[in-house]
């Protein structure tokens, strides 16, 4: 009980160290469901300096980061846990997704965070306490497959095993890509970056196109009193408004094949798809919503942007890291496959 420290009583403990010319390590995260990884990565993380203390998220930010099946077990059980090594010194349960004003209280010697995060990809709050303390920022290497979210997804797959496959069919390795592909409406609060936002344009402008003509023109919605206009001219795409990111695809007839809408309509809806599985394959979640041939959709949308006569709202793709999972799957039904006759 002596290492659980709490978050007002940091300070005098800080100073306590600092008397004792003690070298303080300071990590934080969820660490919901211990395993290797944690353990590997806390011991090299105390390896760095005296006292390790670890700033453990509670329940409420944990729901927020992760999604409503979040945490499995309370902030009073994860923290027990991490007291329970010997490699940490102490333990503080913080409110909120950022961990910035405890980083401040704790004022750390070293700060320690994961081999998923950069220096320039740590929060920025979070960042411009460590700058303020003086804090010597260190990045561990991850346990490769080592993660509460794969044992969660392998629970869940031996649980729901063979309903994602049709109950007995098994789903072909090499497409795990397009099979992983699901519709996701719900959206953890952190952002997409720009250069995962160009991988997707990148993407969809690999997609085919009637004799190479690529009509598709792409509307980034970066912000979000943007993406909330754009969701009311959506019935069903409410969640666009809480979602990261999102991208509004349009055709211009005047570049089509033929000037024709058949075709501007093919290459669009490639490129869309195109956007889907390379969020899916990033690990992103995204969600494809139907504007055309919706004349309210396409009015309401070319009035907001202003577009040109030429250019028609095809549809929008909401994006995130999601805060849902579901599972692998195919809706293959043999009775829809015809050999060389109907």
């Amino acid at each position: 009980m002596n290492k659980f420290i709490p978050l007002e009583e940091i300070p005098a403990w800080r100073d306590q160290l600092r008397e004792a010319g003690k070298k303080l390590v300071v990590t934080n995260g969820v660490f919901d469901l211990m395993h290797r990884g944690h353990a590997e990565y806390l011991a090299q993380a105390a390896a760095l300096g005296d006292v390790l203390l670890v700033l453990v998220n509670d329940d409420a930010s944990v729901t927020a980061l992760k999604g409503p099946t979040r945490p499995i077990q309370t902030q009073d059980d994860r923290a027990a846990m991490l007291a329970a090594l010997e490699c940490v010194g102490a333990v503080t349960v913080f409110k909120g997704p950022v961990a910035a004003d405890a980083l401040r209280l704790a004022a750390p010697d070293v700060y320690v965070k994961g081999g998923d995060y950069t220096p320039e990809t740590l929060n920025r709050d979070e960042f411009s306490a460590l700058q303020a303390c003086g804090s010597q920022i260190k990045i561990l290497p991850l346990v490769p497959g080592c993660s509460t979210s794969n044992i969660v997804k392998r629970i869940l797959a031996e649980k729901h095993a063979g309903e994602a496959s049709r109950k007995d069919m098994t789903l072909d390795e090499k497409l795990q890509p397009i099979f992983k592909r699901r519709s996701i409406r719900k959206f953890l609060p952190r952002d997409v970056e720009q250069h995962e936002v160009a991988l997707l344009l990148e993407a969809a402008m690999a997609a085919p196109s009637a004799k190479a003509c690529y009509p598709a023109e792409f509307i980034v919605l970066e912000d979000q009193v943007l993406r909330k206009q754009v969701s009311e001219c959506l019935p069903n795409g409410s969640f666009l408004a809480q979602s990261p990111m999102g991208i509004l695809v349009c055709g211009d007839l005047s570049r089509a094949c033929g000037n024709e809408l058949s075709y501007l309509i093919q290459d669009c809806s490639a490129s869309v798809q195109n956007i889907l599985l390379a969020a899916s394959m990033l690990g992103l979640g995204a969600c494809w919503l139907g504007v055309h041939p919706r004349q309210e959709r396409m009015d309401a949308l070319r009035a907001l942007f202003k577009l040109p006569e030429t250019i028609i709202p095809v549809a929008c793709i909401a994006l995130g890291w999601p805060s849902e999972e579901k599972l692998p799957r195919t809706n293959y039904e043999p009775e829809q496959v015809h050999m060389n006759a109907w």
